[in-house]
């Protein structure tokens, strides 16, 4: 296009296309990158990849694509733990990210989660049963007591042998003499 027959016109026609291009270059667009967690109710303090990310709703620029580990807590409700999948667009793929990245336009990549926390259950506190008092007078309180055990008995004789008995004489039957 610098092929112009006047040297007074060539000059500043080129020197015009390469000041655009240099301000093309320096005003490539850029991509911005953002997620926003929401939380059912708001409040919770939001843990991405182990990092503060503050509380719900929270949005923050990211930089990278990939696997990410929520973690949201709340008092009153259960700490929830999530692994998600933040994946890319098509347009932002290898080779076509680079184009994309050069294009004189900003491009916004903005991805919301939303999560739901679930109460807490408020086990009640156990109380003891109450002390049962000692049970005074009466057969039953007796009997629960520590009871004599009773001695051990020998085992029958046979017919026409002796029985001994302890601190006793030993006793004969008349066939036995």
């Amino acid at each position: 296009m610098c092929t112009v027959h006047s040297r007074a016109i060539r000059l500043p026609v080129c020197g015009l296309w390469t000041v655009v291009c240099g301000l093309l270059l320096c005003t490539t667009g850029c991509i911005h990158r953002s997620l926003t967690i929401r939380t059912d109710p708001p409040g919770a303090m939001v843990y991405v990849n182990d990092q503060l990310k503050g509380t719900s709703p929270v949005t923050y620029d990211f930089t990278w694509y990939g696997w990410h580990r929520v973690i949201l807590r709340k008092d009153g409700f259960e700490r929830l733990e999530d692994r998600k999948l933040l994946s890319a667009p098509v347009y932002l793929w290898i080779p076509v990210d680079l184009a994309m990245e050069l294009l004189p336009l900003p491009i916004r990549d903005a991805r919301t989660w939303s999560y739901t926390l679930t109460p807490t259950v408020v086990l009640p506190t156990p109380v003891p049963p109450p002390a049962q008092e000692p049970m005074t007078g009466g057969p039953s309180s007796q009997s629960s007591a520590a009871a004599p055990t009773p001695p051990p008995t020998a085992p029958a004789p046979a017919s026409g042998e002796a029985t001994t008995t302890p601190n006793q004489p030993t006793e004969t039957t008349d066939a036995a003499r």
